[in-house]
């Protein structure tokens, strides 16, 4: 019993530590975005000694060519697009090599999960001379098309593997039934693979949300900059205003936040399935 219940608290004291370790980079940001300049580069303090929204107003408040509800907006509709597209895509792609039986389907499927190990810098002078052919420079819309050729084969992958554990006799029963092809994909399959869906949107949107070296070289404009290029133009050759970075980086992960809470309850319901067997 006492050996028990030793290794019980080290489990306990290794998991405290793990989440204490992963929640301090958050802890740390929320407090220096209210920090003022001062105290950001002087002796470290978890806390700010003398609370300021400074951070905050410079951040909020336009100056110039710099908005950032401007960028807000950008930012919202380049995920927003490329989760749709990357959903639409990748379920109707996923749904065909899980359930269809052609020649070369094994080898489509890992040719698709392969191209996720490119590096995205290896292919960025070809993708930015393809999207000037194609006049998409300073564009959002070049912008979504470059986020969802990366977000897509991925996504295909996992959703791909949720299908997989979905029992084809549930596609047959509806066949049978009367049913078409696609009111068996749209009515029955969808609805029961919500949790994998929820993962997938969690993953395209982040990944358009969060990302900054393909958007500062496609976009030129002020006006069209997204939030990570926004946010990176507080740092300066000579000077960085961490307070300020530090707010932005608060205010940018808020909708992230958010878009997961309100599909945790699908993704757990995915993670929990199957887990009790009669």
């Amino acid at each position: 019993m006492r050996k028990s219940s030793g290794k019980k608290i080290v489990v306990i004291l290794i998991v405290i530590a793990v989440c204490i370790f992963a929640i301090f980079p958050f802890i740390w940001m929320i407090s220096v975005s209210f920090k003022p300049a001062s105290e950001v580069y002087a002796a470290p303090h978890l806390f700010p000694q003398n609370l300021t929204l400074d951070g905050y107003r410079t951040i909020l408040e336009p100056s110039g060519a710099f908005s950032f509800t401007v960028w807000l907006k950008n930012s919202v509709i380049v995920s927003i697009s490329t989760t749709i597209f990357s959903l639409i895509i990748a379920t109707l792609g996923a749904y065909g090599i899980s359930r269809f039986r052609f020649r070369g389907r094994k080898v489509l499927a890992y040719i698709i999960l392969t191209t996720q190990v490119i590096p995205g810098a290896l292919i960025i002078v070809p993708l930015y001379i393809i999207m000037g052919e194609l006049n998409l420079h300073d564009k959002l819309f070049g912008l979504v098309l470059t986020y969802t050729t990366f977000t897509v084969p991925f996504s295909t992958w996992m959703m791909k593997g949720y299908f997989d554990s979905i029992s084809p006799s549930i596609d047959e029963a509806a066949l049978v039934d009367g049913a078409g092809r696609f009111q068996v994909f749209r009515r029955i399959i969808l609805p029961l693979s919500m949790p994998g869906l929820s993962a997938t949107t969690i993953f395209a949107f982040v990944s358009g949300w969060n990302e900054y070296m393909f958007a500062s070289v496609l976009l030129r404009s002020y006006e069209n900059w997204t939030l990570p290029i926004g946010i990176a133009s507080f740092s300066g050759q000579y000077d960085t205003n961490w307070a300020t970075i530090m707010a932005g980086s608060v205010l940018i992960t808020i909708p992230v936040v958010i878009i997961f809470w309100l599909l945790q309850r699908h993704m757990i319901a995915g993670m929990t399935a199957g887990a009790v067997k009669g």
